[in-house]
């Protein structure tokens, strides 16, 4: 069965995908510019409740000095007037008096009906200017913030190239801001070039390790092989049946290398998947009737929901085939069914597994101890089963999981979301 040999402390490895940018952070949207509508909505209630609240203030305080009543006043210049003709004095200055007096109210009457209109337009002016200034000041403040979210919804979608307009100098806090954000991303694409060669220079080694002892084996028994044919210490040296045997080990195992290269260049020249919309349910169907002939137990794809996903379905059919195919080699005669099934996770995705009852793995394999090594406890398997099926759930944006099943056996786990991530 193409399992991987449990190693050591396993290390979390990453792939130059496994960003936010090619998980379901990909198609986040831009945060609506609330802040903006809250700032502007705060410095306009700032502004024009007192500037209300002052209009009718100065209103109120002009009515009560305009509200003043001249009428003792008149009272006073008709007893005037009765003493200048009693005693038969000119009343000019009076009439004069009586006329201003006049004027003066048609003037207080005139201003008592235009104060209200007068506070109203400059209250209304004052409050256009400061909606202008606020505008204008609630977009120079905002600006810079607006700019950092659209340069953090750029790093959130795995695109660290984005460089924001930073002047140098920073002005001010905000501007110092943008200029660090820059300087963030900058080291967030080094520390990614950095670590992207780290992993191929870690997967290189991982073949090359995994390499030599796959060939160790072969090479051992063909050294051994034509050591037999060139030994001269018997009296016998060419004999047929040394020689027979000789040669049919050999070719046994150059069968195995070519077995083995043809599975590496098979791993190699995995093609890029095509999405589509697949319905899930009869793919498992079409991959359980195609290994149930071959397979020792039932192998059976358990009732439940339907569900769609966009996916390539010559990938799926690779994923799940290598899956109950391992499922089925791993069971015995009289072992449990294998079982497949499939559970809609929301509207996020979907989760497909398969369970068997053989002899199980020893403890959890997800990540990188999914291709650690090339172990297959098949005569003739190449290990790269499950590094196949991790690649393939990886393209998809999903996890694959192995985990010892309650009762025996292996369950097999696989999710997926329903739509791919944008880098896949």
């Amino acid at each position: 069965m193409n399992r991987p040999m449990p190693s050591a402390a396993p290390t979390e490895a990453r792939t130059p995908r496994d960003t936010v940018g090619s998980g379901p952070n990909a198609d986040l949207p831009l945060p609506p510019p609330r802040f903006r509508r809250r700032l502007l909505t705060v410095m306009l209630l700032a502004g024009w409740v007192p500037l209300v609240l002052l209009g009718a203030l100065a209103q109120g305080a002009l009515e009560r000095v305009l509200s003043v009543s001249i009428a003792p006043v008149e009272d006073v210049l008709d007893e005037v007037s009765a003493e200048l003709a009693r005693r038969e004095l000119p009343q000019d200055s009076l009439n004069e008096a009586r006329l201003n007096l006049a004027q003066a109210e048609l003037a207080r009457r005139a201003l008592v009906r235009r104060v209200p209109a007068f506070i109203t337009g400059l209250v209304l002016v004052s409050g256009a200017a400061l909606t202008v200034a606020a505008v204008l000041l609630g977009r120079a403040l905002t600006r810079p913030v607006s700019t950092l979210t659209e340069g953090m919804w750029a790093y959130a979608r795995g695109d660290l190239s984005v460089r924001l307009a930073a002047p140098e100098p920073p002005r001010d806090e905000l501007q110092f801001l943008l200029g660090q954000f820059n300087k963030m991303g900058q080291e967030l694409l080094s520390q990614r070039e950095r670590l992207k060669s780290a992993e191929q220079i870690a997967a290189w080694q991982d073949v090359a390790r995994a390499l030599a002892h796959e060939l160790k084996n072969p090479l051992t028994a063909m050294k051994l092989s034509l050591a037999r044919l060139t030994r001269t210490d018997t009296p016998t040296p060419h004999d047929a049946t040394r020689v027979t045997e000789a040669v049919a080990l050999l070719q046994e195992e150059v069968d195995l290398l070519m077995r083995m290269t043809q599975s590496f260049s098979t791993f190699a020249r995995l093609p890029a998947p095509r999405f589509q919309d697949v319905p899930l349910r009869p793919l498992l169907a079409e991959v359980c009737a195609l290994y149930a002939s071959t397979s020792p137990v039932p192998v059976a794809l358990l009732p439940g929901a339907e569900a769609t996903l966009r996916a390539d379905p010559d990938g799926l059919r690779r994923l799940f085939g290598n899956l109950v195919k391992n499922a089925a080699e791993a069971s015995s005669a009289n072992a449990l069914p294998v079982h497949v099934a499939l559970e809609p996770l929301g509207a996020s995705g979907v989760r497909v597994t398969v369970r068997d009852g053989g002899s199980g793995v020893p403890h959890v394999l997800e990540g990188p101890a999914l291709t650690r090594g090339l172990f297959s406890t098949k005569p003739g398997g190449s290990g790269l089963g499950l590094p196949i099926s991790q690649k393939i759930v990886h393209e998809h944006g999903g996890s694959l999981r192995l985990e010892p099943a309650p009762g025996g056996g292996t369950l097999a786990r696989v999710d997926l979301p329903r739509t791919p991530p944008a880098s896949a």
